[in-house]
């Protein structure tokens, strides 16, 4: 009995190692990446079908994982993962016209508020992919004692576009992330950049 003890343990230890920086995709039409292991968790946002994610570590049915394309860190079920990308996902593209109509709505934001007070603001927007996206903002507009609200103004028509919670990180124009807006349990998140 000791010996299948051991035995078993040095499979689990060698399979946490192993599955340790593996990339896994979503095998759903909309995943969820959570902010706990746990289904009531708040969801940090969704993922489209075949989103990948590197496996940090498994633990009770659940991969901890980091999202390379945002560099946050989550959870997904297992269940909804596996190691081979799904060959229709490709076609998934719900995400690109939302992107297009939030770059449209966006440039119009920024004129008005150009007109309106002489100040330069959203310089660009990239799509990341899914719901997540990227405005690139003036150094001025960072400074200025509005921008935190104007992200959460941003943040809501990026939101209400994909009907989903999502993500937008917003840099300046060296590309340094200042800051991120996402999603939370009752309300959008600020979070200060590192």
């Amino acid at each position: 009995m000791k010996f299948f003890f051991i035995v078993f343990f040095k499979f689990f230890i060698l399979y946490s190692i192993t599955n340790a920086n593996e990339m896994i995709f979503n095998q759903k039409k909309i995943g969820q990446f959570f902010m706990n292991p746990e289904t009531n968790s708040p969801m940090i946002y969704p993922l489209e079908l075949g989103h990948k994610m590197k496996i940090i570590e498994l633990k009770n049915g659940w991969y901890n994982v980091t999202d390379e394309k945002t560099g946050l860190n989550g959870w997904v079920k297992e269940e909804d993962f596996g190691v081979t990308k799904p060959l229709d996902s490709a076609a998934n593209s719900d995400y690109e016209k939302s992107f297009e109509i939030f770059s449209e709505r966006l440039e119009e934001m920024s004129k008005s508020i150009e007109d309106a007070i002489g100040l330069k603001t959203f310089i660009e927007t990239q799509h990341i992919g899914g719901v997540a996206a990227v405005v690139v903002a003036s150094e001025d507009w960072f400074l200025g004692r509005r921008h935190k609200n104007q992200a959460f103004q941003v943040y809501e028509i990026w939101r209400g576009l994909n009907q989903t919670p999502s993500f937008l990180s917003f840099r300046d124009k060296s590309g340094n992330e200042k800051f991120i807006v996402l999603s939370g349990p009752h309300r959008p998140r600020y979070l200060k950049s590192n």
